[in-house]
């Protein structure tokens, strides 16, 4: 498995796990980490990999 490929499961998980969450939950998660979740919504390429790797 590549690396990303990797990046690719773990991101899709991650979502999987975001679509779990009640609303209140996403709300507290946003208040402590910010803008972090957008990212979910955003296409995995290369330069983006690197830059966030």
């Amino acid at each position: 498995m590549t690396q990303r490929e990797k990046a690719q499961n773990n991101l899709q998980e991650l979502r999987e796990i975001w679509e779990q969450w009640n609303n209140e939950v996403r709300q507290l998660f946003c208040s402590n980490y910010g803008d972090l979740p957008y990212l979910l919504d955003m296409k995995v390429d290369k330069r983006l990999f690197r830059a966030l790797a």
